[in-house]
């Protein structure tokens, strides 16, 4: 299975290095595998771009205010 090309945070639109999406593969090593992901961030994420696009890793790190979120 391919990764998907989505290099952008779906909930700040800054990029989010995604090292599978910038390959194209899912069989690499991304920082993300390393981070331990805000549940609270997760949660933002729109249904349409959940499993499909990764967060950056400042939202990764915590939820952002909802005042800046640009969703």
């Amino acid at each position: 299975m391919k990764a998907l090309p989505n290099h952008t945070c779906p909930l700040c639109g800054k990029p989010n290095d995604c090292a599978a999406a910038k390959s194209g593969r899912l069989d690499i090593d991304c920082w993300c595998q390393h981070t331990q992901i805000d549940p609270e961030s997760l949660a933002l994420v729109p249904e349409n771009l959940r499993h499909k696009a990764c967060l950056c890793r400042e939202c990764a790190a915590k939820a952002p205010a909802a005042d800046n979120e640009h969703v």
